[in-house]
């Protein structure tokens, strides 16, 4: 039920838009006189993804991978290894997924990268991948330190708060330390409540009501958070598209563990018309 972050971020150069790939930065480590096309790299990637082909989606980045070490990119070394830290997280390849967590984070390093707004977006694709994979305490270390870099670069109430807040609720929940994920969630819920993400405010909702039955099982406290989510989908401001009806299906099964079985038909159905209809 987690919000995760292919849910809410469309897959990007964690570089930046002016990157190795756009051919500036030119003095600055690691990038090189041939480096890749990533933006072109990505659009690819992000068909092949539309298309439901997620084999071929790691062939094609690791394709690119390869080349970006033939030509000694290795900053566009990089942007590559953190989406295919995505890509084998959604696709639970554990033994690449750690590979590309590790050589990220030495290829972070090596590039003098530490602290900048890139490394925290990185860092935070690292954490999501590891705790995917069972490494949670490292996964909150990283975490940590994607919020601090975070807090030094952006508005507090920057969408991209949302992601890493999230995520590290669910790492939290994990580890049974309710109260640190009870805030991480709000804090979460607070960012997309201000940015008017309609959607990903349900999807939080959500999540604390489940994790207020896990952590104390308080009615009011879950009926409360509930009805905050299915406010959300019952908002005239929230558009009724495709994205609008994938989190229909993404939280009908949540309420109905939450024991709201006519909620769940409510979400199920109005997907269904959707989906009817395009």
């Amino acid at each position: 039920m987690t919000l995760e972050p292919e849910d809410y971020i469309e897959p990007h150069c964690p570089l930046g838009e002016k990157c190795s790939c756009a051919g500036v930065h030119a003095h600055r480590k690691g990038t090189c006189s041939d480096p890749l096309p990533l933006e072109k790299i990505i659009e690819e990637s992000d068909r092949f993804f539309n298309a439901g082909e997620a084999e071929k989606v790691g062939e094609h980045l690791r394709f690119w991978l390869n080349e970006a070490r033939k030509r000694t990119d290795r900053r566009g070394e990089l942007s590559i290894l953190s989406e295919l830290m995505g890509h084998y997280r959604m696709n639970n390849d554990p033994e690449r997924g750690l590979e590309s967590v590790d050589s990220g984070l030495a290829l972070l390093k090596e590039l003098d990268l530490s602290g900048t707004l890139s490394a925290g977006t990185i860092l935070l694709n690292a954490a999501t991948a590891l705790q995917s994979f069972g490494h949670v305490d490292r996964a909150l270390s990283l975490y940590a330190e994607s919020a601090r870099i975070y807090e030094r670069h952006l508005d507090p109430g920057d969408w991209r708060f949302a992601g890493l807040f999230n995520n590290m609720a669910a790492a939290y929940c994990e580890k049974k330390e309710f109260k640190l994920a009870e805030k991480c969630y709000l804090r979460a819920l607070e960012v997309l409540q201000t940015c008017r993400n309609i959607m990903d405010a349900a999807v939080t909702c959500l999540n604390l009501a489940q994790l207020y039955r896990s952590w104390n099982n308080d009615t009011l406290l879950i009926d409360g958070m509930i009805d905050c989510a299915m406010a959300c989908f019952d908002d005239p401001a929230a558009p009724r598209d495709g994205y609008y009806a994938h989190t229909c299906c993404k939280c009908a099964s949540g309420f109905g563990a939450l024991g709201r079985s006519e909620l769940e038909k409510e979400l199920k159905s109005r997907a269904e018309e959707y989906y009817a209809r395009h």
